[in-house]
């Protein structure tokens, strides 16, 4: 079978697939992708604990390392010593090599075909049960130029689109929500995985450059949204366009001890997040007119504790993130016992934690509702 006839047969499946969603008769992976071109903001970890989260309410979660820094493969994966290098085995799973079941060498043969391989299933990195991993490479950054000229519709690169959407319907067959971690980067690569996305959110923290970022992402998810239209897989409806859940606020943290909420420097951190809470709005509404966004109404119903578009805030967790990486733990799979490890289990840190799970379970909860 010709690489051309494959892929035709695979874009059926997956149309095929899509009504059946429709009827009612098959459900599909949902994919959430996580997305900030400023860098700083907590996006990986935001992701990670977002994924754990949904796992542990028995959904199958599978999630992606879209960043050629591959941070969320080095933050959930025990004894990576080299990312970009020599071959590594995942602990736990010695035949399981790194430089061979990665991002890169999965996606390269739907978005670089050639006549002798066909795209093969991903072997995933099992990091508990319900809780898998496509690992991130270096290398996936060589695919950068080749989907820049597609996107640029070169026409023997038309196919990038089309096979990129059938590569991730391929990994969600028998899962419930694909959890993809991009780098902080306006790269075609971005654009286009984002595109194929089914909803994204933005993290931010409380400052000007995250403020900055909500007002540059209305031209930039405009302009994505016109270089991807005249493409079969969106002009066709075979994917609706991706839609913005909202902000998520990392490093909240409005006033450090108690009854100091009238402070000054409490009024300056409020204003701000007051700041971020309009212009995320403004974003909303502006795609919401042309289907990138949900809603109020569509925000409200899906986060009923959250008022739009602000999901959740994150609170400032210290010593936690140190803990969790040193654990390759998220911050709300920590129990007592890790605490006890590093000399942590006081009042203090086990409070951390509680408002740390209750911000996530808003986001958790909200896409459970979606």
């Amino acid at each position: 079978m010709s690489r051309f006839k494959f892929f035709f047969t695979m874009l059926y499946k997956r149309v095929i697939l899509k009504k059946a969603k429709v009827l009612g008769v098959v459900d599909m992976a949902r994919i959430i992708t996580f997305f900030n071109h400023k860098g700083g903001v907590g996006k990986t970890t935001l992701a990670y604990n977002v994924a754990w989260g949904l796992s542990q309410v028995g959904k199958r979660v599978l999630m992606i390392d879209g960043d050629p820094q591959c941070n969320l493969t080095e933050v959930s994966i025990e004894d990576v010593d080299d990312l970009g290098g020599q071959s590594d085995l995942f602990s736990g799973q010695s035949d399981f090599d790194l430089n061979k079941h990665n991002i890169y060498e999965y996606f390269k043969l739907y978005i670089e075909p050639t006549p002798k391989e066909r795209p093969q299933a991903a072997r995933l990195y099992e990091k508990k049960t319900d809780l898998n991993l496509l690992a991130g490479s270096v290398h996936f950054a060589e695919l950068e130029e080749t989907i820049s000229l597609a996107l640029a519709n070169i026409g023997a690169l038309s196919h990038v689109p089309e096979s990129t959407y059938m590569a991730l319907q391929s990994l969600g067959e028998n899962v419930d929500f694909i959890i993809l971690d991009l780098s902080p980067a306006l790269s075609a690569t971005n654009q286009l995985f984002l595109m194929l996305s089914d909803y994204f959110i933005v993290p931010v923290n409380p400052s000007i450059f995250s403020r900055q970022a909500l007002e540059n992402l209305n031209q930039i998810f405009r302009l994505w949204n016109r270089k991807l239209s005249s493409f079969d897989i969106f002009s066709r409806k075979i994917k609706d366009l991706p839609k913005m859940l909202g902000i998520v606020c990392q490093n909240y943290r409005p006033y450090s001890r108690a009854n100091e909420e009238n402070t000054t420097s409490a009024k300056r951190f409020e204003a701000r997040l007051a700041e971020l809470n309009n212009q995320a709005t403004l974003l909303a509404k502006d795609l919401s007119a042309f289907g990138m966004a949900l809603t109020e109404v569509e925000f409200l119903n899906a986060f009923s504790e959250s008022q739009p578009y602000r999901i959740a805030n994150f609170p400032d967790y210290n010593q936690l993130g140190v803990v969790s990486e040193s654990e390759k733990i998220p911050v709300n799979g920590l129990t007592i016992n890790e605490l006890k490890k590093h000399v942590l289990n006081t009042p203090q840190y086990q409070e951390k934690i509680k408002d740390f799970n209750s911000e996530c379970k808003k986001v958790v909860d909200g896409l459970l509702e979606l």
